[in-house]
């Protein structure tokens, strides 16, 4: 080390652990403890967990027990947990910096980036965040920094990521971090690469995509549902290749409180959302949507329809988590279903301001697949298209609602199934420059093809019945392992006394299920059913 300390942007940076011991009050005694516990959480040791919750209760002042056990769950890959503990770090120790970054970085992560000035100041300087403190210890500084600097690589701002990326080096430098350089640089050459790719594809057409605000459908709460029938508590413990019996008595149901429920389970992917989230994809915690969108689409039910336009008014995050690349494959054949009848609401939907592109390009793939499939009402289709384009051209600059990319998606499902009658209406969204060509072409291109005879077939296939969706999507979509689901919280040599008595000490800290012990694939499934383990709740 070179120096004790040294100043930078107001503050002294230290090496001292004096300055962070005498904040939290940690005495000689509780630093031997944090060491300790340091150690055992870099080597993932399960039995820290019922370590760190006693140390927790013994010392409830003291946040870092709670950040290291938040650290030790989300290296288990237990992020879920990891957030939770994390959250009640926060409310307990507003001002401990280690907890804000935390949330930041989860912020980060999953590219919500307008929450990282709100947890960590509009200033991103760690002084604004503290200006009652002129002494930082130099892990703070660093962890700050690290956090400001891939915040802005996220948001693209080169300059303020370089700004951060200096006063690391120096940190680096002054202190002997043995920080690796090397990959903050390559962070760097890679935002300015495309930085330039960026600026030539602008010089091209302007790109204007309206800020997504996702509709509160429902209120966010950590209750689960209450539902008429208790067997749509099946759909959240059983994948698509649910017992086909389950699905038949299910559909015997009342269809007005079946309805009822179905829409219960759709909105309950949004009221707990946040929960669902944060934990990995799995048939207990994730799969009881597309049961439940299934079953929607066989009851045929108008009043469905609004549910499914909720589910399409969400954000990226939303999309993200419940349907991955389904929405912009196979999302259309649903709406398809139950909605290929109602295009003046689907209209309704699509000029609505603030929506998701990719939600709302569905819905022209929908109806491109209505013209193929029902020539008959092509005629209905080019009028659907041409109100859509003129409000477009209407609106051109009002900015929560144009948006290059989508206007871009429906131009190429038009030119797909040669809608040649909406010509004029393409050319003068082009000379507005309101076509992301990037996707489209440009309108040469398009006009081109429009013209053209096609001998691609764009029609897709359509399903006649539930059955035929749920063998379709069990063999391409959601597969899951046989993993069982807690494994990854305890090493191989614990047995399940132990491990319930570990899982039953983190239910302390945060609401879970009942635990789940481990059970053989071929012995008989502890809920009762009769099945196997893995023909019923292990599938």
């Amino acid at each position: 080390m070179n120096n004790q300390d040294f100043s930078i942007s107001g503050y002294k940076v230290t090496e001292s652990k004096e300055v962070i011991n005498t904040l939290y009050g940690i005495t000689p005694e509780i630093q031997e403890k944090l060491a300790e516990m340091a150690v055992k959480v870099q080597k993932m040791k399960n039995s820290a967990i019922k370590e760190l919750n006693n140390l927790i209760k013994k010392y409830p002042f003291v946040p870092q027990f709670k950040n290291y056990l938040s650290s030790l769950y989300d290296m288990q890959g237990n992020h879920f947990m990891a957030a939770e503990i994390n959250r009640q770090l926060v409310s307990l120790h507003p001002n401990y910096l280690y907890g804000q970054l935390n949330e930041a970085n989860i912020a980060i992560l999953n590219e919500e980036y307008d929450k990282v000035p709100e947890i960590l100041g509009k200033e991103m300087e760690l002084k604004a965040m503290y200006p009652e403190r002129d002494e930082f210890h130099y892990g703070e500084v660093f962890g700050f920094l690290q956090t400001a600097f891939n915040y802005f690589i996220g948001i693209r701002e080169s300059e303020q990521a370089q700004i951060r990326l200096d006063i690391i080096e120096k940190l680096n430098e002054e202190f002997d971090l043995d920080i690796n350089i090397v990959d903050y640089e390559r962070k760097m050459m890679d935002l300015n690469w495309d930085n330039s790719l960026q600026q030539e594809e602008m010089e091209w057409t302007e790109y204007r995509t309206p800020k997504v605000i996702a509709k509160k459908a429902v209120e966010t709460t950590t209750e689960a549902p209450v539902f008429t029938h208790p067997i749509i508590n099946e759909l959240y413990c059983n994948g698509l290749e649910i017992d086909q019996q389950i699905i038949n008595e299910i559909l015997a149901l009342p269809r007005e409180t079946l309805l009822a429920d179905l829409h219960k389970v759709v909105y309950d992917s949004m009221a707990r959302f946040e929960i669902f989230a944060y934990k990995d994809w799995d048939i207990q915690t994730h799969e009881f949507m597309m049961h439940a969108l299934l079953l929607l689409v066989e009851l045929k039910d108008e009043r469905s329809i609004e549910v499914f336009l909720d589910i399409l008014r969400q954000d990226q995050a939303y999309f993200k988590t419940w349907f991955g690349d389904f929405l912009t494959e196979d999302f259309w054949e649903l709406l398809y279903a139950i909605a290929n009848d109602k295009l003046e609401l689907l209209y309704n939907f699509v000029i609505e301001p603030n929506g998701y592109t990719y939600s709302k390009s569905c819905v022209s793939q929908m109806v491109e697949q209505i013209a193929l499939h029902q020539p008959e009402r092509r005629l209905e289709v080019v009028d659907w298209y041409k109100r859509v384009f003129e409000f477009w051209i209407a609106n051109q600059e009002n900015d929560d609602i144009i948006d290059n990319e989508l206007i871009a998606f429906f131009i190429s499902d038009i030119t797909n199934i040669q809608l040649k009658e909406l010509k004029p209406e393409i050319k003068l969204l082009f000379n507005l420059d309101l076509v992301a060509k990037g996707i489209s072409g440009g309108l040469e291109d398009c006009m081109k093809d429009i013209d053209g005879l096609s001998t691609l077939d764009r029609k897709n296939k359509i399903f006649s019945s539930i059955t035929e969706r749920y063998t379709d999507y069990s063999i391409t979509w959601f597969n899951n392992s046989d993993e069982d689901e807690y494994d990854y919280y305890y090493e191989d040599d614990e047995d399940d006394d132990t491990r319930k008595e570990i899982y039953e000490e983190a239910k302390k800290i945060v609401s879970l299920r009942d635990y789940k012990p481990k059970v053989g694939r071929n012995e008989p499934c502890p809920c009762g059913s009769g099945k196997k383990y893995k023909r019923c709740c292990g599938k």
